[in-house]
């Protein structure tokens, strides 16, 4: 699995940047079949008291899935953030143990 974190410099802590990255590892554990995660870090100028933005593009099964959430912190909006990203996860990896609804062959029988 691939990990690319994009942070304003000297902005983010060094734990925090380790938390995340462990995070995202427990959830490529839980599906193996997550192969890149890109995370950005930035400040949005617009926005009335959540202005630390977190935003994760996660690469699972060849398709991706950019998940954003904002805070009043960078660890808030991270943690928000790999929530949705944690439920996407989830989501999938039941629909994937879930049989067809119909079994078609080529083969007559």
């Amino acid at each position: 699995m691939t990990i690319e974190i994009h942070n304003p410099q000297g902005l983010l802590h060094s734990w925090e940047v380790d938390y995340l990255k462990d995070k995202l590892l427990e959830l490529h554990k839980r599906d193996t079949e997550i192969s890149r995660a890109e995370v950005y870090f930035r400040e949005d100028q617009i926005a009335l008291g959540h202005k630390y933005v977190c935003e994760i593009d996660i690469t699972i099964y060849g398709d991706s899935f950019l998940m954003k959430s904002s805070a009043k912190s960078y660890l808030q909006a991270a943690r928000e953030t790999l929530k949705h990203i944690e439920c996407k996860v989830d989501e999938l990896v039941s629909k994937r143990n879930i049989p067809p609804d119909e079994v078609t062959s080529t083969i007559d029988i």
